[in-house]
């Protein structure tokens, strides 16, 4: 985890290291700033761009991805709130969809007593008015840990899988209630992608949900 938070302080020190260079343009103060703009890129490219993940760092990402999957808890909450006008609803979507590998994963979520047991595709699940029978609804994940911890899974990427409680409880005035408790898991993977920090493009190591079921 300490790991974890240099880079990211790396990071932020980057940022403002290029702020100060380009309100002070000249002089040995500026010389001396591009010379250590140019140390913490480098160490940023060393950090994100390695090879291989450190035992440290696969810690830190599982920590990360169970971060992902409470934020996929709350984030859903506020998807199925019936007061939630269609511009910021689309907005709550995307910031769904960018905690997982691709809109193609699979998931199984009963909201009724009529879903489908097969699961369906988070885009399928984001274009679905799941929620349209009942006046409210209350999604919940806990009791999370790791089944199968971070491990190469080919050379660009890092197989595992969470462990967790989802609970999903919808209300209706009419009396109607729902509630399904179940034990669920859900694939975790770190891989490289594209990054930009301000004029470079970096392959960063970053950590997505899979499918759950």
């Amino acid at each position: 985890m300490r790991k974890y938070l240099f880079v990211f302080g790396a990071m932020l020190a980057y940022v403002l290291f290029c702020a100060k260079s380009c309100e002070s343009p000249e002089g040995d103060d500026a010389a001396s700033q591009e010379v250590e703009l140019e140390k913490f890129k480098d160490s940023i490219k060393s950090e994100f761009e390695s090879d291989d993940l450190t035992i440290t760092a696969l810690r830190a990402f599982e920590v990360k991805a169970q971060e992902k999957l409470v934020d996929f808890s709350d984030y859903l909450n506020l998807y199925v709130d019936h007061a939630m006008d269609d511009t910021l609803k689309n907005q709550v979507g995307q910031m769904i969809s960018e905690l997982f590998m691709s809109g193609d994963v699979t998931l199984k979520m009963k909201f009724s007593p009529e879903a489908n047991e097969k699961g369906i595709t988070l885009n399928e699940f984001l274009m679905t008015d799941f929620a349209r029978t009942y006046d409210s609804v209350v999604f919940r994940v806990d009791s999370i840990g790791v089944s199968k911890s971070l491990r190469p899974q080919d050379e660009i990427s890092y197989y595992g899988i969470l462990e967790f409680k989802q609970t999903v409880k919808a209300y209706s005035t009419s009396g109607n209630i729902f509630t399904n408790a179940r034990k669920a898991r859900v694939e975790i993977q770190a891989l490289k992608v594209k990054k930009s920090f301000g004029s470079d493009t970096l392959q960063i190591w970053k950590v997505f949900l899979g499918n759950m079921e």
